[in-house]
């Protein structure tokens, strides 16, 4: 997140930006028409060097194939992005307002969008906008239109390319000629996206873990000095830890004790940690919390059982009832022992009301202490696992349910902490060449800001590429059908439509929130 600095520093330079601007536009040095010209607060910069290469180019009589191609795909792309835009309609009413979008969120500015990375997003940016408009400029080329100018959009920094048809022409010219042209941008940004995504995955199946273990996802309590995010527990207590149940079940000493730890951080080392189940957090209003329990706590046993490692701890609440009175013994922060009674709650009751998506019949009647709780304050993942989710994310996939999820998933990993793919995480992996992650992570942007781009100018809303195919189809119907008056008739229903995607995008926001 930005601090209140960086936004400081941000709007000090959007201020300088268009005072600059008005200054130079007051002086004449920026006019409303011309090859340097007002766009808004932006400038565009005018050329016609490239026009000729365009022209050219775009007289291949495969642009036409690719016009008609574009036009299909885009229809079925529309179909499924508005399908997808009432489905999450309906998914935000169901999620609680602290975990609703804010609205820097949907735009798709680096260093204002909290989830785009300016450099990468300027790069993954700069390839789509280019890409788009240079389609648009050979299909037009290809038709025989005009291209009066193309250039590059300014605002701080590049923002955008263009190239200028001669609108009047475009309007007037026949629909499906219109049609390609505005099918044609959406459409190669989706292509570019495939084929990034494809280059993504290619290069991250080229990696290997540096060690066999789990890597450090997170780290806290006791142990916060002495593990790193990215280290990889080779071995616990001289036994190899290789699987996730190998390190629920390890072989640990008492709690409080110090347990010796076999990690891979830019090579092998040995280090010493506190052993035991530690309190992470404990959740407001349930049993921990009233009992006194306190996040840094280590958990010494349950009911007179030893707690050693994960297993025991999840073994001891599972012979637990709902409403019953556990003995529970507790290392505080001075490593005093502490001795608490807690009457447990419902863990039936407790995920069916807050994590629907995890619960089980099986914990009808269990009881529920009420903390997130870690060996070592460290969670961890499996380097081999993680690998195959960014390199094959679509491995072993079973029908198109699963297909969607793993899509998401695969466009989610901005809001997942993992692209760009942590600085910590790449101890977990060897590189084959320096910049290796500069590569991936360039990559990873320019898919995703050029499938952003794609879908989003697929909506069926005027002014985007997709508003206007949308208007030109059903002109096309209107006049098949011989319907009165279908100039009235596209105007309203494209209208009424562009205003529908419009209540759709603020839903979003305002959903969760009502």
């Amino acid at each position: 997140m930005a601090s209140a600095i960086d936004w400081a520093i941000a709007l000090a330079v959007v201020l300088a930006w268009i005072t600059g601007v008005y200054v130079l536009y007051r002086k004449g040095k920026i006019r409303k028409e011309g090859a340097v010209s007002l766009f808004g607060p932006a400038v565009m910069l005018k050329t016609t060097r490239g026009k000729r290469w365009i022209e050219s180019v775009g007289r291949n009589r495969v642009w036409e194939a690719y016009g008609y191609l574009a036009v299909l795909l885009s229809f079925i792309i529309m179909v499924l992005v508005f399908s997808l835009m009432v489905w999450q309609a309906y998914v935000v009413t169901t999620i609680p307002a602290s975990k609703a979008p804010s609205p820097v969120e949907a735009l798709g500015i680096p260093g204002i969008n909290p989830v785009i990375p300016i450099w990468y997003g300027i790069l993954g940016l700069v390839v789509a906008i280019v890409f788009h408009e240079l389609s648009h400029g050979l299909l037009v080329a290809y038709h025989r239109m005009k291209i009066l100018s193309l250039g590059v959009l300014l605002f701080v920094f590049p923002i955008g390319a263009f190239v200028e048809p001669d609108e009047d022409e475009l309007a007037k010219a026949e629909r499906i000629k219109r049609m390609h042209v505005f099918a044609a941008g959406p459409t190669t940004n989706i292509i570019l996206a495939l084929v990034f995504i494809i280059l993504f995955s290619a290069s991250l199946s080229a990696v290997h873990p540096n060690a066999p273990g789990l890597y450090v996802a997170s780290v806290g309590g006791v142990n916060s000095g002495v593990f790193q995010i990215g280290d990889i527990i080779e071995e616990i207590n001289g036994t190899p830890v290789r699987s996730v149940d190998d390190f629920l079940s390890v072989n640990a000493p008492m709690p409080g004790e110090s347990v010796d730890v076999k990690i891979y951080r830019n090579g092998d080392a040995e280090i010493q940690a506190v052993s035991g189940v530690v309190v992470m957090s404990v959740i407001k209003g349930y049993p921990a919390e009233k009992a006194g329990i306190k996040p840094g706590w280590i958990i010494y046993s349950i009911n007179n059982t030893v707690v050693r490692n994960m297993g025991d701890f999840y073994e001891s609440l599972n012979r637990t009832r709902a409403g019953e009175a556990v003995s529970v013994v507790m290392l505080d922060e001075n490593h005093t022992f502490r001795n608490i009674t807690v009457v447990l709650g419902d863990k039936y009751d407790y995920y069916e009301k807050y994590a629907p998506e995890l619960l089980k019949e099986e914990f009808k009647g269990k009881g529920f202490l009420g903390v997130g709780a870690a060996y070592m304050g460290i969670s961890v993942g499996d380097p081999e696992n993680l690998k195959v989710m960014l390199a094959n994310p679509y491995h072993g996939m079973r029908g198109m349910g699963e297909f969607f999820q793993r899509s998401m998933y695969l466009i989610a990993l901005p809001f997942m902490g993992l692209m760009p793919f942590p600085a910590e995480y790449e101890n977990i992996f060897a590189a084959p060449f320096p910049g290796f992650w500069i590569m991936v992570n360039s990559f990873y942007w320019i898919f995703w800001l050029n499938l952003m781009l794609g879908l989003t100018n697929l909506l069926p809303a005027v002014p985007l590429d997709g508003g206007y195919l949308f208007r030109d189809a059903v002109d096309y119907l209107a006049r098949k059908l011989k319907v009165k008056n279908p100039e009235r008739v596209v105007g309203e229903t494209s209208t009424f439509v562009s205003l529908l995607i419009l209540v759709l995008i603020l839903w979003q926001f305002i959903g969760p929130r009502i």
